[in-house]
């Protein structure tokens, strides 16, 4: 065997090495699946963003059963937009997640319903829904006491990173939200049960 033989014959037992490892340590770590679409709206095209994601693929369920409903008081949604103009809230506080199982698939006949379901950030949507329409003021000020300043709504500083996932049935989309809210303060113990009910209930 020459060199260049060797030399290929190790970066195949390399690859064949990597690929067995990587797939035992994916059983043990089971990582987060990706989204397959992400993209930025800024928080005053947001809701107009909602509505053209209704129109083209049949529905956007902002509050479906396995989410706890609104449960940010009025003071929490205020906070939270406090903090986001004081620059202090962490970017995976500005993410959005919905599931859209028919998402670039006209032919979609799956067990979920064609449409929108929010997975992650009912409550950080409602506070800027409620911002939006003038229902909370951070710090007692109108979305017109923010114009004309760098904390103005209509620059591009305030946006919500999207993220889109392509779950095709309930198990795995349960599954998913159970994996971002288990182990965390945000959801109490009877919530996350009750979503573990739901998904016994698939199988």
């Amino acid at each position: 065997m020459n060199e260049y033989q060797q030399k290929e014959a190790q970066e195949k037992a390399d690859r064949a090495r990597f690929n067995a490892n990587n797939a035992r340590l994916k059983a043990i770590i089971n990582p987060l699946r990706q989204s397959t679409y992400s993209c930025d709206v800024d928080w005053r095209r947001m809701q107009g963003a909602l509505d053209r994601y209704a129109e083209d693929y049949g529905s956007v369920e902002l509050n479906p059963d396995f989410q706890r409903g609104h449960v940010w008081t009025e003071a929490q949604q205020i906070h939270y937009v406090e903090n986001a103009l004081r620059g202090i809230v962490a970017q995976t506080a500005f993410v959005i997640q919905l599931n859209c199982p028919n998402w670039e698939n006209d032919d979609y006949q799956g067990e979920l319903p064609r449409g929108m379901q929010c997975i992650d950030g009912l409550q950080r949507l409602t506070a800027i829904q409620r911002l939006m329409a003038g229902d909370i003021k951070p710090f007692g000020l109108s979305l017109e006491d923010l114009e004309y300043s760098s904390f103005s709504l209509k620059g591009v500083s305030y946006r919500f990173r999207i993220e889109m996932f392509t779950f095709q049935t309930r198990a795995e989309l349960l599954k998913h939200y159970l994996d971002l809210n288990t182990g965390g303060t945000p959801h109490s113990a009877d919530e996350i049960e009750r979503v573990k009910r739901l998904l016994e209930e698939t199988k």
